[in-house]
């Protein structure tokens, strides 16, 4: 009798002539397969679980770092304006030098590019924390990068788990495409066939 053959086309063992052994053994194999393959299907899973998980960490730690710098600028901000006011509510007198109020002023204009500055660098920071990439918010764009470079071969795995699925999408769509054209070449053979009987058919009603 030809051997049993296993998932991984091993042949199995001709047993030890004891049916319940034997058939403890074939039951032990077959969970065994189950259970490797259980796993295959659980693997991707448990990668993109992981990947989720490191990516939503290093998220909240961008998002938080943003907002802590976001916090220290508006603050900055806040100061430095109050350091304007001040300088613009106390000009130099009527009595005043020339240079004194040249001083006056250009500690006036240099608040007021302090502010400026500061105002453009707290619009950048919230660019980066609302931003938008084609890849996603800019956050999660640079959460990304961070999870790359604290476990390079959890992001490697992710990485090539997507173009697995990229690939398996064109593969599919690639086989739909060719199932259609098949059905379209049936039905183009099919016509010609179906209007040569019919043009027979018709022949033979009008014979004599």
């Amino acid at each position: 009798m030809a051997g049993l053959i296993d998932s991984n086309k091993q042949p199995l063992s001709n047993g030890t002539g004891d049916p319940i052994a034997d058939a403890d053994g074939l039951l032990g194999l077959a969970r065994g397969i189950e259970a490797q393959e259980a796993g295959e299907i659980a693997a991707p899973a448990a990668i993109e679980e992981e990947y989720a998980g490191a990516l939503v960490q290093a998220i909240e730690e961008k998002q938080d770092q943003a907002s802590q710098i976001e916090d220290r600028l508006e603050n900055m901000i806040e100061a430095q304006s109050a350091r304007l006011q001040h300088a613009q509510a106390h000009p130099p007198g009527m009595l005043a030098t020339a240079s004194t109020r040249a001083k006056w002023q250009a500690q006036v204009a240099q608040q007021q590019a302090t502010i400026q500055l500061l105002q453009s660098r707290l619009e950048t920071v919230r660019e980066i924390r609302d931003g938008i990439t084609v890849h996603g918010s800019k956050i999660e764009a640079l959460a990304a990068e961070k999870v790359a470079h604290r476990d390079p071969k959890l992001a490697d795995d992710f990485a090539e788990l997507q173009e697995a699925r990229r690939l398996h999408e064109i593969h599919m769509r690639q086989q739909q495409g060719k199932k259609q054209e098949e059905r379209q070449g049936l039905t183009q053979e099919a016509a010609p066939s179906a209007g040569l009987s019919l043009s027979r058919g018709l022949s033979h009603t009008r014979a004599p």
